[in-house]
Formats: C-alpha cells, sequence, structure tokens
C-alpha cells in the first residue's frame, strides 16, 4: 500500500443522511393558516365584483352564491355545505354574491397571497389546491345537468338526489334538507310555489313522503 495514502477507518462515520421531515398535509396548512368568521342567515360573506382576497370553506351551517335577475329575485348557482370550499373569484374578483343561508354558520378564510406562495414553491400543494377549485366546478356541473330535466317535478327530483348523494347520513331512505323550499327555488330557478306543487306530486305518486318532524326532511324510497 502506498505509505503516502491515508489509511480509512470504515469503523468512523464519514457521511450521515438525515431523513426529511414529512411535509405537512394540505388540510393541516390551510388549518394553520384559517381565520375563522360567523355569520347569520341571509347576512353577506362577500360581494359580487369585490376583490378576491381569500378562498373559504363552509365548517358549519351552509351558504350560497347568487346573482340578482333583473327583477330582484336570486339565481343561486351554488349551494354550499360543510367541507365546500369557494370564493376563487374569476380575473381577481367575485362573479358571485356569498351570503349564509343558515343561522350561526362557520366560515374559514384562508389568504390568497398565502395560498399562491404554497403553490410556487410545492408541486404537491399546487396539485391538491388545483383539485380543491375542480371540486367547486364539479358542483356547478351537477346544477346544470339538473336544471336540464325537462319539467319542474323532475328537477326538484333530481335536486333531491343531488342532495341525497351530497348530505345523506347513510340511510338510504331518509333526507333531512338543510336548505328551505325558498332556497331550493332560487337554485332550481322555480317559484316557491312549484317547488311546493312539485314536492306534492311527488309524494301522491309514491315517490317520497314527507317527515312530519321538520319541513325541510323527506323519505325517498
Amino acid at each position: 500500500m502506498d505509505a503516502n495514502r491515508a489509511d480509512l477507518s470504515t469503523s468512523e462515520q464519514v457521511w450521515t443522511h438525515e431523513r426529511a421531515a414529512s411535509p405537512r398535509s394540505i388540510p393541516q396548512i390551510l388549518e394553520a393558516l384559517a381565520l375563522v368568521s360567523r355569520y347569520q342567515r341571509d347576512e353577506e360573506i362577500y360581494p359580487r365584483e369585490g376583490t378576491v382576497e381569500c378562498w373559504y370553506r363552509v365548517i358549519s351551517g351552509a351558504a350560497r352564491r347568487f346573482a340578482l335577475r333583473a327583477d330582484g329575485r336570486r339565481q343561486t348557482v351554488d349551494l354550499l355545505l360543510p367541507g365546500d370550499f369557494f370564493g376563487f373569484g374569476v380575473h381577481a374578483t367575485h362573479a358571485f354574491t356569498a351570503e349564509a343561508i343558515a343561522a350561526d354558520t362557520a366560515i374559514e378564510r384562508y389568504p390568497v397571497s398565502r395560498l399562491e406562495c404554497l403553490a410556487a414553491c410545492d408541486p404537491r400543494a399546487a396539485r391538491e389546491l388545483s383539485g380543491i377549485i375542480s371540486d367547486g366546478m364539479s358542483r356547478l356541473h351537477s346544477l346544470v345537468r339538473i336544471l336540464g330535466r325537462t319539467t319542474a317535478e323532475q328537477k326538484v327530483g333530481s335536486f333531491l338526489l343531488y342532495m341525497q348523494e351530497r348530505v345523506g347520513s347513510g340511510v338510504t331512505d331518509r333526507l333531512a334538507l338543510p336548505v328551505s323550499r325558498y332556497d331550493i327555488a332560487d337554485y332550481l330557478a322555480l317559484s316557491v310555489e312549484t317547488v311546493s306543487r312539485s314536492l306534492t306530486g311527488l309524494k301522491d305518486r309514491g315517490v317520497i313522503c314527507a317527515s312530519r318532524s321538520t319541513r325541510n326532511s323527506h323519505h325517498r324510497s
């Protein structure tokens, strides 16, 4: 062996690899960013054409996004239930007004500037945030499919099936609606009288039976 070559002891640790800390999940990150506000029924969360400064998520209660028609009636484009994200905006402004439709509705807000920084430095986070936006778009697609039904009764029936998928408690023959008939009417672009007649028609034909425990509960066969 070359005497000038330094001896290398195999018992010595020459390099140590430290395992990187597990990245926090998106829910954990959002929870750290969240600011919580509470709203009463019909209280505005943000206005149409307002600047998009935050994303929002319903924690409890319910909310809606809507536009006002020329006759002053609401056209609801999104019914927001616990877990739903909303408020992404278009061209940095909100296309619709958002307001609570249930008493003591809790909403979390996440500053857009923080989310943009997160997406820019973490590709995995960017993908998950993109998925959140896609979920919001899928709700709009559901509305289009429901409105594509021919009759008012078909629209109301499709709405009940849609809500069963979203808020069903696991008991497939029972549905407690978290919104009023007025909210249903605004969502389906029908009058509340038409919604009531459609529910009565579905009940008379044995498709549903209305629960007496609450006016917003329905049973479906």
